[in-house]
């Protein structure tokens, strides 16, 4: 059966919808005002710092900001100047002021709107009920409220369905009008659609594609560059594929190292180190290659793609070069997390360790090019397009990757990383052994580890998201010696320092067995070098098994001045929770018996006793807001300042614990 939501209209393919809508502050019977206020500010093209109008004279966004909002819905579009403007759909609603065709807007750019109505209609839902239909018939496994609440604000808003006071949502007879013109997918078809007519039909390859592919295949598959695709700038305004293609463009015929960086940041608003990683991934997919020492131009396969402007070329490209890209698509017969992909990956290809960012990208790719459909946030699927372009493709088969591969990628037990750390530290007949075995033991603490080594190369490069767009840079060295620690001869730091510059790094360390108390020491406090000996290595890998630090916090064991106090703030942080769930169960007791609510000040007094140094009132506050979470309800807000008791510590322990796999889920098991 083929959905009638691909046959046109107002309907669109499910699988091109995006999945959230926009976000407006203020009371959903001002929506519409707002809307219109920020289009209207942007009717004619506008610079991306522009600031608009978003809900009052005092409320201003970016035009970069409004794009975030807007764009997934069609209202507004990004020009090829950089410039922001509003779509022609959403000129015509400026022009009509007929809410149909906002509504129209919605249903032909995102997802469960025509559908939603669909299912108010007659009796009505609540906004759980809605959450409920949408998991079971339309695969969107919202893990909140938050999507079903957006939805029916923005049409209670255009008064195509109103709140009921049971607090039920109905649609309404303006509703029954505009769904009239609606071409939406009903529950019986939702199993059998797919991303887009005729799915089917491929664009056929360039021949350079095709003679990369068959190239690679000959290679042997396995020998592809694991990671890979770690960061490709996107400046909130570029998706995946427009953002490579711009770099490829910026590169032809050629571009120096500083250039590319100075492109990176004007065009994606790109930090240096981050830049630099975009460098990396282009080299790494095969669409840049070094032409000079600081020089790199196109790709031969990447021209070939900017010419035929076919997406299936770039997914071959990529394919050639990376490893598990096009092996994904079997995998995804059926609805698959980010998690349970890094999973099979691992087992199916020699223990091949994939971070989420490389895997997201992949997957990001690969949606571009309609070979996988994403059915819910956390959650992909490839469609049929994708099951039969990887027909098309050399794979690798399972398991074949070579015992290196295995050991290099695979991260194993405490113990085994830890002996195998050890082992390799003095074996200086094979110090690449030294360098593989410290990427495993970085990876094993859950950092992103590279293993790069080779002459005129730094052995590790370590990347931290300090956030969705700022990475941390970390260069490593190793150091294998047979001795007790090495000397000033065995070290060559500027070398270290060029390597820090040329990877525009924030960091850079030299691992070894122990170093020199003289000249070693000194040269590394003045060149910003982190020491790390093999023995305190150890000790954070032992402790990270039991009390595992965020990478970001990671980053302080390669700071030299920050690298004593590496598990500090975490443990005042533990030490103040514990002791204010203990003083918080104190009061409740207290509460239960006379009645009333407990303080801020409360909990901080009591405090004050137990935990040395004393904590300030934002420490507790801090440890309060946690607890008084919807998610956690270990207190509860009295709406005085106060708080009631909620759930007991043992039930908090449970929810937090829930809330981890939860979040590992989405985003794939630690390392």
């Amino acid at each position: 059966m083929v959905s009638r939501a691909l046959s046109g209209g107002f309907g669109t393919p499910w699988g091109p919808r995006k999945g959230s809508f926009p976000f407006l502050r203020g009371g959903h019977e001002n929506y519409l005002a707002v809307l219109r206020t920020a289009l209207e500010a942007m009717a004619t093209p506008v610079a991306k710092e522009t600031l608009i109008p978003w809900g009052g004279t005092d409320s201003l966004i970016s035009a970069l900001e409004a794009v975030k909002q807007l764009a997934p819905a069609g209202l507004v579009l990004r020009n090829s100047d950089g410039t922001v403007e509003v779509a022609a759909e959403a000129r015509r609603w400026l022009e009509t002021d007929d809410v149909a065709v906002l509504v129209e807007i919605f249903h032909r750019n995102l997802r469960f709107v025509g559908e939603l109505l669909v299912e108010v209609d007659g009796g009505g839902l609540t906004t759980a009920e809605i959450a409920e239909v949408a998991r079971l018939h339309y695969q969107l496994d919202w893990a909140t409220l938050d999507q079903v609440n957006r939805r029916t604000y923005w049409l209670r808003a255009t008064g195509v369905v109103e709140l009921l006071f049971t607090g039920k949502v109905v649609l309404t007879e303006r509703g029954r009008e505009v769904l009239a013109r609606l071409v939406v997918v009903g529950r019986d078809e939702f199993g059998l659609i797919d991303d887009e007519p005729d799915s089917g039909a491929l664009d056929q390859l360039s021949p350079v594609v095709v003679a990369l592919l068959e190239d690679a295949a000959r290679r042997g598959l396995a020998g592809r560059v694991a990671a890979g695709m770690s960061y490709v700038p996107k400046g909130g305004q570029y998706n995946t594929v427009e953002s490579l293609a711009a770099q490829v463009d910026a590169a032809t015929p050629a571009i120096e190292r500083g250039e590319f960086v100075e492109f990176c940041s004007r065009e994606f608003t790109a930090k240096p180190s981050s830049s630099t990683s975009a460098l990396d991934t282009v080299r790494n997919t095969g669409l840049l290659t070094q032409i000079g020492r600081d020089t790199f131009a196109a790709t031969e396969a990447a021209r070939a793609w900017r010419t035929s402007n076919t997406v299936l070329d770039l997914v071959g490209i990529v394919h050639a070069n990376i490893r598990c890209v096009g092996e994904l698509l079997p995998l995804l017969e059926e609805n698959r997390t980010i998690g349970e992909l890094a999973e099979m990956a691992r087992v199916r290809f020699g223990g091949l360790v994939l971070k989420t960012p490389v895997l997201r990208n992949r997957l990001q790719l690969l949606r571009e090019a309609g070979l996988v459909m994403q059915p819910s946030f956390s959650s992909y699927r490839a469609t049929s397009k994708g099951r039969v372009f990887a027909c098309t493709l050399p794979l690798e088969v399972e398991n074949s990757a070579n015992e290196e591969k295995a050991s290099e990628n695979t991260v194993g037990t405490v113990d085994s990383v830890v002996q195998d750390l050890i082992d390799a530290a003095a074996d200086t007949a094979h110090s690449d052994n030294f360098e593989r075995a410290l990427t495993v033991a970085f990876q094993s603490i859950g950092l992103d580890a590279e293993h790069l080594g080779g002459a005129g190369r730094t052995d590790i490069v370590i990347t931290v998201r300090r956030s969705p767009t700022e990475l941390v840079r970390i260069i490593v060295d190793a150091k294998a010696t047979k001795n007790q620690a090495i000397h000033e001869g065995a070290v060559d730091f500027s070398t270290l320092v060029e390597h820090r510059g040329q990877h525009q790094a924030d960091h850079a360390a030299l691992v070894a067995v122990g170093f020199d108390s003289g000249r070693v020491k000194s040269r590394a406090a003045a060149t910003g070098i982190a020491l790390i000996t093999v023995d305190e290595l150890v000790s954070v890998i032992e402790r990270c098994r039991v009390e595992p630090l965020a990478p970001v916090e990671l980053v302080n064991l390669f700071i030299p001045a920050m690298k004593e106090k590496l598990w500090s703030d975490a443990d005042r942080r533990a030490e103040v929770m514990a002791a204010v769930i203990v003083a918080v169960e104190d009061e409740s007791e207290y509460v239960a018996e006379t009645g009333g609510s407990f303080s801020t000040r409360d909990i901080h007094r009591s405090l004050r006793r137990s935990v040395d140094p004393s904590p300030d009132m934002t420490e507790v506050q801090e440890a309060l807001n946690l607890l008084a979470s919807p998610l956690i309800q270990g207190i509860k807000a009295d709406g005085r300042n106060g708080y009631l008791p909620g759930f007991p510590a043992e039930s908090v322990a449970a929810r937090l614990r829930f809330l981890s796999a939860a979040v590992n889920g989405a985003t794939g098991p630690a390392q």
